[in-house]
């Protein structure tokens, strides 16, 4: 499947957007000092994930270094657009990892020269406030930028409202999965079952739309779609059991974000293998 790496990049991308964007509403409600350790490490984790996105994502022009070419079509390209609003994404995380680093060790020795610059940063007045802010908004604006991406008139299976649906419930349902396995597991469960039950609540509707659209196409990918919502509900199902248990049980954690990942690899399939231009 040539788009393969665009799978991988958009879910990597939406779940990375979908961390940021909780951990950071989370540090806007309640940043006292035990929490912050739980936010700096899905911002962590979060880094990594957007990372490995971006190395998948450049095998998909052939070569990695034409990844650099899309600093030319910044403005004009929608694809442009998703790419450097993801690198701003990631730039912006990585400078609020930083500085809450400093800030919760202000007397560490190691990077002097690192810690100096940041103490002076965050003694700017709601600094961290602000930058929490400015990651929620482009965690929204990047999904947004991947749906201009596809929602494209040419291609009659990609231009609905659906197309937007998809990626901004992979977003929460990724993004709350992972939020609650690292710590956030309040806000991230309840995150997850709104993104989780209007995935299947969607996917009925969504696939009577591609039916009419493409009926032979459609059918072929039954198979992924059921997949998709099976998936789905086992995590939805673990993640009841956790919360009912006495203790929190990390190893059902993982294995339900499992599920959700594989679950959107397997959406994202049936999205890019639904791609059909009306003749």
């Amino acid at each position: 499947m040539h788009e393969l790496p665009l799978v991988f990049f958009t879910v990597f991308g939406q779940l990375s957007a979908g961390m940021v964007f909780l951990s950071s509403l989370y540090y806007l409600v309640n940043h006292t000092k035990d929490k912050l350790s739980i936010i700096q490490k899905i911002n962590v984790i979060s880094l990594i994930f957007m990372a490995i996105g971006m190395i998948i994502a450049s095998f998909h022009l052939g070569h990695p270094l034409r990844a650099l070419n899309v600093i030319f079509g910044i403005g004009r390209s929608p694809m442009s657009n998703e790419i450097f609003t993801f690198g701003v994404l990631f730039g912006v995380t990585f400078a609020s990892v930083v500085l809450n680093y400093f800030s919760c060790c202000p007397t560490n020795d190691k990077f002097k020269f690192f810690r100096v610059i940041c103490s002076k940063i965050n003694k700017i007045p709601y600094v961290n406030g602000l930058l929490s802010a400015v990651l929620i908004l482009l965690s929204i604006v990047f999904v947004w930028t991947i749906v201009l991406t596809y929602m494209l008139p040419t291609v009659k299976t990609w231009d609905t409202y659906y197309t937007a649906l998809q990626m901004y419930t992979a977003m929460f349902a990724l993004g709350g999965i992972a939020s609650a396995m690292l710590g956030l597991k309040r806000l991230g469960s309840v995150v997850f079952f709104i993104g989780g039950l209007l995935i299947l609540l969607l996917k009925i509707p969504y696939a009577n739309l591609m039916a009419t659209i493409t009926p032979e196409l459609t059918a072929q990918q039954s198979g992924w779609m059921i997949g998709e919502c099976a998936l789905i509900l086992v995590a939805l199902l673990l993640v009841i059991i956790n919360i009912w248990r006495a203790n929190y049980s990390m190893v059902l954690s993982i294995f339900a974000f499992a599920c959700v990942f594989v679950a959107e690899i397997c959406g994202r399939i049936v999205f890019y293998n639904l791609w059909i231009i009306p003749l």
